[in-house]
């Protein structure tokens, strides 16, 4: 469980902000209230699924939203995607295997394998790794911004 002062500050200024109660915004975001307590007091970073809803509901990107920029800016995509269209795109477009970024990503492509044929979702570090592979935000290789 990753833990981040600057995303606990970024969803405090994000909610302090916002017009809707503090405890009505789990429900309004749709994540539980654990999750968004353990973000909220303690910095918490929870699994990218509910990062993306987070980020969905403030209308930001994920590296804003997690305290790795001060620049707000975001544009949400006008088609949105899902990841694993974005990664079978990615590969395709660099003429690239699944087997070659797992072996250049150093993970094994096992993962690459449940996420596209049992609709997994990467951890958010494997995300990071293939942003940082693909030279893409991480908002785009979720496919919310065409960034």
């Amino acid at each position: 469980m990753a833990v981040s002062s600057d995303f606990q500050n970024r969803i405090i200024d994000l909610v302090s902000e916002s017009d809707i109660k503090k405890s009505a915004l789990p429900q309004a975001i749709g994540i539980d209230y654990r999750s968004f307590s353990n973000a909220y007091n303690y910095g918490i970073i929870p699994k990218p699924r509910i990062l993306i809803r987070i980020a969905d509901y403030f209308n930001v990107s994920l590296k804003y939203l997690l305290g790795k920029t001060n620049d707000d800016y975001f544009l949400k995509s006008s088609d949105p995607s899902d990841f694993k269209t974005r990664f079978v795109t990615l590969c395709h477009k660099c003429n690239i295997s699944h087997y070659t970024v797992s072996k250049e990503c150093h993970f094994d492509r096992s993962y690459i394998t449940k996420w596209l044929n049992y609709g997994l979702f990467p951890s958010l570090e494997l995300l990071e790794i293939l942003s940082d592979y693909f030279n893409v935000s991480l908002d785009f290789l979720v496919g919310r911004s065409d960034d």
